[in-house]
């Protein structure tokens, strides 16, 4: 057992230093050689704050089942994955694999190195990673409707050898899609990396069962996959990646470099560890103490906490960020009759909105979104090289308080303002809004304000969750604050993120019009119908971006939703001992960056200062 790590896990000591109980030091460790380890490896310790709500010994590595999960901490520093993809920089990065082909446009293949093993010694190979996407479609098929596919792309998969592995697709995909969609996949759990082992008793007597059995006997081999913790982290369990389980305490997981893995020689510290902080899951105080060197989320923090930050404090995920949108309820899976059904009328309150004056209201955290809503991050925006920071000049920006083009929508759709500048609706009642859990929001109450003033009446509702749950998906609402996501150009795509949830969300139709050309909202060339779900998967297919240019018109000339701020969902790093110097495109647009920093290259160095 390492020095300091039982117990309650307040004290983070080096290895090797005897534990004196305190906070884990102010130096990361005293810079020692590895001793009887590799050369040039420091006895230094690096701290990462543990996002996870169970206690370390808790915590399990099976994929499957979400209740007391370790799969992020620790299995995202334990495993390695085949390969990342980032949405920010819209790349594939290999981790496991040296390379990939689409041999034709529904198979894809890829060939795992040979130098991976287990902790224990034992190659790893193509078959383990294979197993686990067997069983992940197994479980994906016993709930799927019949005729449905079920993975969003793959249809089956197979070990060829001991390194190839061959993907079929039940769709035909561009190559980076088909990667993004399986191999590389960045969403849950089983993106953290490769959890089975093709010969291992328990998880080949699940894959075995799964894959020959059907009706109730397949449905309880499925209750016992996602309900059984196995295995525990404090079982010993063994991963394949840059670190291996040292200890698990009360609130910390200390793991120490595996030496025999590919890029061990690029890592010149001993111990990565995760600590958990059991009363908070906010890391700026501990960050700010210096408890921890980094963390993965919680930052920029507010103007009136900057002051306690390290002054060697660094950004990195600066290219992940969320948005904060104004949500309408577009009528077409409700019966819930409401003005904002019709989009003239949304362009409208887009349009008598002014932006700026939530500038007072962002405490250093939030940022304006300054473009046409588009369904691009404002970070790309922001940075300017992608083709649609181009696209979207020409589009309708909204957001100005512009009175006079409000007025115009308004009338098109024939509502009429009386002698006081009040607007009514076309049946000649007073026009009134309705927002609903949208107190807290600043950009509703500067909304709110240029409304009343421009003559349409607001009400506001707060309910309690689980109501504004059920009227959410029942469509019973006019407007609803929202707040998602914003990671890449194709994430923001993701069929199941626009066609299944944000349609229900918005309760918008998949059958929309576009005016034509692009970047003329009158339409001197007729319109365009198109079916959003199916322009997002011929963009996919085809990799022709004039899907997408079409599908960011369609989302501005509609406005389901309208883009008024975002914030940058960064994580901390503590420069004085550590120095991170993975890639842009690890380091700004992976959420799991500093995990995946360990795995290519000298991604994280102790400096020692």
């Amino acid at each position: 057992m390492l020095a300091g790590c039982s117990g309650d896990g307040d004290s983070t000591p080096t290895s090797g230093d005897g534990g004196d109980g305190g906070d884990g030091g102010s130096d990361g460790g005293d810079g020692g050689d590895g001793g009887d380890g590799m050369s040039g490896v420091n006895d230094a310790r690096f701290r990462l704050f543990d996002h996870a709500d169970a206690a370390p010994p808790e915590r399990h590595l099976n994929p499957w089942n979400p209740a007391q999960t370790g799969c992020w901490w620790p299995g995202a520093a334990i495993m390695d994955r085949p390969a990342a993809y980032s949405p920010s920089a819209d790349e594939i990065i290999n981790v496991m694999i040296e390379d990939w082909e689409m041999t034709d446009d529904t198979t894809l293949e890829a060939t795992f190195r040979d130098d991976y093993t287990w902790h224990n010694g034992d190659q790893f190979v193509a078959q383990d990673y294979a197993m686990e996407q067997q069983i992940e479609l197994e479980i994906l098929k016993a709930s799927a409707e019949d005729g449905e596919n079920a993975h969003v792309a793959m249809e089956s998969i197979e070990a060829v050898d001991d390194q190839l592995v061959r993907v079929n697709l039940h769709t035909p995909y561009a190559p980076k899609f088909a990667m993004q969609n399986t191999i590389a996949d960045y969403h849950g759990n089983l993106a953290r990396g490769v959890f089975t082992k093709h010969d291992d008793d328990q998880w080949s007597d699940w894959h075995d069962r799964l894959r020959n059995s059907s009706g109730d006997d397949k449905t309880a081999v499925i209750e016992e996959i996602t309900t059984t913790s196995y295995p525990k982290i404090t079982d010993n369990p063994i991963g394949h990646g840059p670190f291996q389980i040292a200890d698990v305490g009360d609130n910390i997981i200390v793991c120490e470099l595996y030496e025999d893995h590919p890029n061990a020689e690029n890592i010149n510290f001993r111990e990565f560890a995760m600590r958990n902080f059991p009363n908070t899951n906010q890391p700026v105080q501990p960050y700010a103490s210096n408890q921890i060197d980094a963390t993965a989320g919680g930052f920029p923090v507010q103007d009136d906490l900057k002051g306690q930050l390290p002054d060697t404090h660094s950004l990195y995920r600066e290219a992940r960020s969320a948005n904060s949108l104004f949500t309408f309820n577009c009528g077409a899976n409700n019966d819930y009759d409401t003005p904002v059904n019709d989009r003239n009328v949304r362009k409208a309150i887009c349009h008598v909105f002014n932006r700026q004056g939530v500038d007072q209201l962002l405490q250093g955290v939030k940022r304006r979104f300054e473009w046409p809503p588009c369904r691009v991050p404002g970070r790309i925006l922001e940075l300017g090289e992608h083709e649609s920071t181009e696209w979207v000049q020409d589009f309708e920006m909204y957001g100005q308080n512009n009175t006079e083009r409000a007025a115009e929508y308004l009338r098109k759709s024939d509502f009429e303002q009386d002698s006081n500048g009040n607007w009514l609706t076309p049946d000649g009642e007073q026009f009134e809004l309705g927002f609903l859990n949208a107190t807290e929001r600043v950009d509703f109450q500067v909304l709110q304000k240029n409304l009343e003033d421009f003559g349409i009446s607001v009400t506001q509702e707060s309910v309690d969750t689980a109501t504004f749950d059920e009227r959410r998906q029942n469509g019973e609402y006019e407007m609803i604050p929202d707040g998602s996501s914003a990671n890449g150009i194709t994430a923001m795509w993701a069929p199941g993120l626009v066609v299944d949830w944000l349609s229900s969300l918005a309760q918008f139709s998949m059958e929309q019009t576009i005016p034509m050309p692009i970047g003329d909202p009158e339409g001197s060339s007729g319109t365009k119908d198109i079916n959003v779900a199916e322009h997002i998967q011929s963009w996919q297919t085809t990799g022709d971006s004039e899907y997408h240019k079409e599908l960011m018109w369609w989302w501005n000339q509609h406005v389901p939703e309208h883009e008024n701020m975002y914030e940058p969902d960064a994580g901390a790093f503590n420069t004085q001992n550590w120095s991170l110097n993975a890639a842009p495109e690890i380091t700004e647009g992976i959420d799991d960056a500093l995990f995946i920093a360990t795995k290519v290259g000298d991604g994280i160095s102790y400096t020692g200062n």
